[in-house]
């Protein structure tokens, strides 16, 4: 056990850097099941959409008028945006974002870097467009939350290990830049905290700003109080030996320049969302925000409830989106995916679901990756956040729910040397 929660740590701190109110019109909302499966082609991969046609999945689906939705990021961000059209390119050896005034790296953006993207000449769309995806991300600058990893399979739970997780982002920050001494894009600080016998593994991560370094990995067990260096291409090995990946964080959470980007083409989905309407954050200090998550309720712990056992029952709808279908490939070898086709929000730039093949080419394991937005009271500052990701192996018929946290923070300024090995070697203390 002691072993496995090690290469979840690995994973884990590479992978991550980062009462809804109603409508004056009822969005118009149904159902999609077995009985009426066929209206779910071209709105879900195959592999979901055939278990919907079996039973297994039911999915409530809540249609939004797609510029509502747009208002789920600020006034502010959309302005940055537009005003960084033509500011930056890609680097077309490493996809690394560039800067056109330096040709280097920026130290900091806001807002989408490529708000016009000419996706049908371009050779490096895709490559843009997962540089939109990066600047959505960024926008809270950093928070955490507690949460859980379950193992599900067709009995049931099999496994279940609580964590904590904290994250700080450099770039793209809603309120502007930080002191940024060792030139990061990300940092990342978690620790177990059940089962038992693992309480205390903890694990440090830290992602640097240029465009072809790796990411740097700790972790720290405190019954032999060591701190190990790792190796973090672990972000493709499952968690835990569990059914998910810490690359399944956000649907990507890897840098940018790991993949080689390819746009396939274009289609809609169907969209997990908590909701279309922002969570109010409750503001605890200058600095902290709390924002309060109902809890996904999975058929397996319902009595009664049909379908897969891993099926979100509760507090989880889906909205029709448009999306660009993008793949993207890893050349490290010790990577252990081939290509990943991923399903990513055309205006939003989300990743909702994505389809993973082995490096023999052949299709596993699906995840669908979803989101919440949040808002203070006056709207001037709003931010989307991960808050569940259901990994399905389609190979074992096992999956795996990852987040389902009661309560997530949003943090503007951590304390200084929170993120640091000093910090790692102290946590048990």
């Amino acid at each position: 056990m002691k072993r496995a929660l090690l290469g979840c740590f690995t994973a884990l701190v590479c992978g991550v850097v980062y009462t809804a109110s109603v409508y004056a019109e009822e969005p118009k909302t149904w159902v999609l099941s077995a009985n009426n499966w066929q209206q779910g082609e071209g709105l879900l991969p195959d592999p979901v959409l055939k278990r919907v046609r079996s039973g297994e999945y039911t999915f409530k689906v809540v249609e939004v008028d797609p510029e509502r939705l747009k208002q789920n990021y600020s006034t502010k961000f959309w302005q940055a945006s537009e005003a960084n059209a033509g500011k930056y390119d890609v680097d077309p050896k490493t996809c690394g974002l560039k800067d056109l005034s330096t040709g280097k790296m920026p130290s900091f953006y806001f807002g989408f870097p490529f708000p016009r993207i000419d996706a049908a000449n371009d050779p490096f769309a895709a490559c843009k467009m997962a540089w939109n995806f990066e600047a959505a991300n960024a926008v809270a600058g950093g928070g955490g939350a507690t949460f859980t990893l379950n193992g599900i399979d067709a009995g049931g739970e099999f496994k279940r290990i609580k964590l904590w997780l904290h994250g700080q982002g450099f770039l793209g920050r809603h309120f502007g830049p930080i002191d940024n001494p060792e030139n990061l894009r990300g940092a990342s600080l978690t620790g177990v905290m059940e089962p038992q016998d693992v309480d205390g593994v903890a694990g440090l991560g830290k992602r640097f700003n240029d465009w072809e370094s790796q990411d740097q990995a700790w972790f720290y067990v405190p019954a032999t109080r060591r701190v190990r260096r790792v190796n973090t291409a672990t972000r493709s090995d499952p968690v835990a030996g569990l059914d998910i990946y810490a690359d399944d964080v956000n649907c990507y959470a890897g840098k940018v320049e790991y993949y080689k980007w390819k746009l396939l083409g274009e289609g809609r989905v169907l969209a997990p969302v908590l909701s279309p309407e922002p969570v109010k954050q409750r503001w605890i200090s200058p600095t902290r925000a709390e924002v309060a998550i109902p809890y996904f309720t999975a058929a397996y712990e319902t009595p009664g409830a049909k379908g897969a056992p891993w099926l979100v029952v509760e507090n989880l709808v889906m909205i029709p989106r448009p999306v660009w279908i993008i793949q993207g490939e890893s050349e490290d070898p010790f990577y252990n995916f081939g290509k990943v086709i991923m399903y990513m929000d055309k205006e939003l730039y989300r990743i909702w679901w994505k389809l993973v093949h082995n490096r023999a080419g052949e299709y596993f394991y699906n995840a669908m990756c979803a989101f919440h937005w949040s808002s203070n009271d006056d709207g001037s500052f709003k931010t989307v956040t991960p808050n569940m990701v259901v990994g399905v192996n389609d190979k074992t018929n096992r999956a795996a729910i990852g987040g389902r946290y009661a309560t997530q923070f949003i943090e503007l300024d951590f304390p200084e040397g929170h993120f640091s090995l000093q910090t790692l070697t102290h946590m048990a203390d």
